[in-house]
């Protein structure tokens, strides 16, 4: 696999395809502001533009077409109008769709390759996986699932189980080029990172087959912390191109990987959705050129881009600030004249002269400081720019920093984690701030105020539950825990002295005193009861609790037998036994749903195994 070196090719082999990623169709920067702006729509659309202008034979996108998870109907539309408009016509497809369509949309209303679809003319078809916007959450329905079911998007890598992911790739031919495509949706960067480490993440592999071997993906490519990231060389090593969608600074051109010995492209988003560096760079799509094993990645610049403008200001080195009434005045001064003479004349530089390009720019000025008192109130700069800026509230940040000399490096070194540096030379680091939500937990009830907020339940227990649910998605896992926890309390106090509700409430703090002393045997304990509580039967106790009419919370102090020393009547005793009755009626009908949705697995599992069909793919990576 390499690049084209521009060696003559025959173009009947060369698979044409526009590759770009993070459109984010609705993001409205200025509903703040009470306005409406289309940017993501104009920008989509001139995305449009050059796949029909360059006659491509696919699009492929990274994910996060949509910035919302349930977008709106009219960005619905909108969305539907543009690849109506663009993307059906009488031009013929000239790919060929090699893989089994069931199995590759399996997760898709229509189970086949939009382009093959008699009732629809397609010319140039679209492949797209989900990002982490438009992440329908396991096996809901999401704005993707509602675009394949009209015929208008290829939604392929969608991936529910969270123990192992099997990738079967899309074969695509055009005379004699053979592209194998791999789809990975967004999957929580933890839980994935996991999945790679533990080399439970294959792709199959076409037999007897040249392909190039393209992997689209929509993680984290930047270190955030020790796992919630992908790393770029830990990919399969047969890939030839790996095309990177959530990371919003663009970086078209094809990087190699040693490591992996594959090359990464990144298109970065097609819009600003943040006010950060990376953000402010050019924004670029691809035209990837594939014949057989060699390809060519051209960039083409995006000209309907809003104009974005991102300057750093270090107040040291501007000497020529001029102090008057006050400093925090002088520099506020200052600023206003360097945004006029200085930013406004480089947001001109990025007016490109396309027709619907969003003339109002963004800009933001980072200022960094020294002395408090250099701050002011930036409400005047907003009011003044109010009409000439669309984000006049956020034009301006501040930045306390004490080694200038580490910071004008960072800067000129281009440093993206800029902003991660500044807080480390604020001092920040004594502040013990969490990386992880167990440890943000267990913090949080190891304060004194709130130690008396889990008696019954332990720390230890529910952080083990919450892994058990995120690593492995099982539901039952908190269930599961509070039955077991409530059921050990349950026998340690009946097992004490105890006459009164103060005594039993006493005897269930001691109880759980003496788990928290004894963290470890607590954590056995609630694995061992997650390992053995695979089909869980609830205790007669959890039962009575669930299934109960009563809207009363619980009060785990009447599990035990106390003699109350009020008298009640036979009235009250005559509505409490009617709660009962009705109890007992729920439970029936309880009983009788779990039994419906314990069979409904099994047949599920009859029907997939009576559509499997022949398929291409045998061997696997």
């Amino acid at each position: 696999m390499s690049e084209s070196s521009g060696a003559r090719a025959d173009p009947e082999d060369i698979i044409n395809i526009l590759v770009a990623t993070d459109i984010h169709l609705g993001f409205d920067y200025s509903k703040q502001r009470g306005r409406y702006s289309d940017d993501s729509f104009i920008t989509f659309e001139e995305i449009l533009k050059h796949a029909k202008d360059n006659e491509v034979d696919c699009i492929l996108l990274g994910g996060d077409l949509f910035h919302d998870t349930k977008p709106s109907q009219a960005a619905l539309l909108k969305c539907v109008e543009l690849l109506r408009k663009y993307c059906l016509g009488t031009r013929e497809c000239k790919l060929e769709f090699l893989s089994d369509s069931e199995l590759v949309f399996r997760h898709c209303a229509q189970k086949h390759v939009n382009y093959e679809d008699p009732n629809l003319n397609v010319s140039i078809p679209v492949f797209t996986i989900h990002g982490n916007h438009d992440d329908p959450s396991f096996g809901t329905v999401g704005s993707m699932d509602v675009l394949s079911a009209t015929g208008f998007v290829n939604y392929f890598g969608k991936w529910t189980d969270l123990t192992r992911v099997v990738m079967p790739p899309i074969i695509l031919k055009k005379r004699n080029t053979h592209i194998a495509l791999y789809g990975l949706s967004y999957i929580n960067d933890q839980r994935l990172s996991r999945l790679y480490r533990d080399d439970k993440v294959e792709l199959l592999r076409a037999k007897n087959m040249e392909t190039f071997n393209i992997f689209v993906l929509h993680q984290n490519r930047v270190k955030h912390s020790d796992f919630a990231y992908i790393p770029e060389g830990k990919l399969h090593k047969f890939l030839d191109l790996v095309i990177w969608g959530h990371e919003h600074e663009c970086r078209i051109t094809p990087e190699f990987n040693a490591e992996g010995g594959y090359h990464i492209c990144q298109p970065g988003s097609s819009i600003a959705t943040s006010l950060c560096e990376g953000e402010s760079k050019p924004k670029h799509v691809g035209l990837l050129k594939v014949n057989k094993k060699e390809f060519k990645m051209k960039s083409i610049k995006l000209n309907s881009i809003r104009p974005f403008v991102f300057d750093n200001m270090i107040l040291r080195d501007h000497h020529d600030i001029k102090v008057g009434i006050s400093l925090a005045e002088s520099i506020s001064q200052y600023v206003d004249q360097y945004i006029e003479n200085n930013i406004m004349c480089k947001v001109a530089e990025q007016l490109t002269g396309y027709p619907d390009q969003p003339l109002q720019p963004l800009i933001r000025l980072r200022i960094f400081h020294e002395d408090d008192n250099q701050i002011f109130d930036t409400l005047s700069l907003a009011r003044k720019y109010c009409d000439e800026v669309a984000n006049p509230m956020e034009m301006i940040i501040f930045r306390k920093i004490k080694n200038v000399e580490k910071i004008r490096r960072a800067i000129r070194d281009g440093l993206e984690d800029v902003e991660e540096i500044t807080e480390l030379f604020q001092g920040n680091l004594e502040q013990d701030w969490n990386r992880t939500v167990p440890g943000g937990i267990k913090k949080y009830f190891d304060m004194e105020e709130n130690k008396d907020k889990l008696t019954v339940l332990t720390v230890t227990a529910l952080n083990e539950a919450l892994n058990r649910y995120v690593d492995k998605g099982d539901t039952d896992a908190f269930r599961n825990i509070v039955e077991d926890q409530m059921r050990r309390t349950i026998d340690y106090v009946r097992k004490q002295d105890t006459s009164t509700e103060e005594d039993i409430r006493r005897e269930i703090k001691n109880f759980r005193d003496q788990r928290l002393s004894e963290e470890q045997q607590e954590k056995k304990k609630a694995i061992q009861v997650l390992n053995t509580s695979r089909n869980p039967k609830s205790s007669q106790q959890a039962h009575d609790i669930n299934t109960s009419d009563s809207d009363e919370p619980f009060d785990i102090t009447s599990s035990f037998n106390i003699t109350s020393p009020v008298k009640t009547n036979a009235r009250s005793r005559s509505s409490r036994g009617g709660r009962v009755a009705r109890g007992s009626r729920s439970r029936a009908k309880t009983n009788e749903k779990n039994t419906s949705v314990a069979k409904m697995p099994r047949s599920r599992s009859i029907k997939s195994k009576q559509s499997a069909g022949p398929f291409v793919i045998i061997d696997s990576d």
